[in-house]
């Protein structure tokens, strides 16, 4: 028999499955914004990110990066054509892309460290995580257990153009504060282009 004064609350296996399937669907069937909130995402997004004109896509080489600031000054990336389709690419080839230099795990310099044969950036001096460039930057190796952050591009004509980062770059509660703008980003004219989500 059981004791019905006993007023303590008892929880379940089955009831703490019922709970994860009904989040799931409230997930599953939310409107985006309520997602966004759920994730984390939301506040990033109300950010609007600078444009910054990067490099000629006709003078950029294959396997060959370019390095640049953005969205802050302090905050190091690099360009590279792949020569292999990636996600998010952009041209004709959809090979065009750029990340953070700073490891997501705990900062650590990848700046000279692209690897063209696998098309990957890595290992990072500090514990060796290596990010697939082709596949948005996720992490092949080692500690990382995040993507490295990718600067979303847009192609304008010949013009590649930085326009946000999918992200938090290492050492950011939020990719625009505590810095000034890189050298030559501006605002956008209108609403601008907020946070990608992945």
């Amino acid at each position: 028999m059981t004791d019905q004064s006993n007023s303590e609350f008892c929880f379940s296996r089955r009831m703490a499955l019922q709970g994860l399937a009904g989040g799931a669907m409230v997930m599953t069937f939310a409107p985006g914004d309520v997602v966004e909130a759920a994730t984390g995402a939301a506040d990033l997004a109300r950010d609007v990110y600078p444009e910054l004109l990067v490099a000629k896509a006709s003078q950029l080489a294959e396997g060959e990066p370019l390095a640049f600031a953005y969205p802050l000054k302090q905050q190091p990336n690099l360009l590279v054509r792949l020569g292999a389709e990636a996600r998010r690419g952009v041209g004709p080839g959809r090979d065009i892309v750029a990340f953070s230099t700073l490891c997501p795990h705990m900062g650590g310099p990848l700046r000279g460290r692209y690897r063209h044969d696998t098309k990957a950036l890595g290992p990072c001096p500090m514990h060796f995580s290596t990010f697939d460039l082709t596949k948005g930057g996720i992490p092949v190796h080692a500690q990382s257990t995040q993507n490295l952050p990718q600067i979303v591009l847009r192609l304008d004509g010949d013009d590649i153009v930085a326009i946000g980062v999918i992200g938090l770059i290492y050492g950011q509660r939020n990719n625009l504060e505590g810095g000034a703008f890189a050298d030559g980003a501006r605002k956008p004219a209108g609403a601008g282009r907020r946070l990608m989500r992945g």
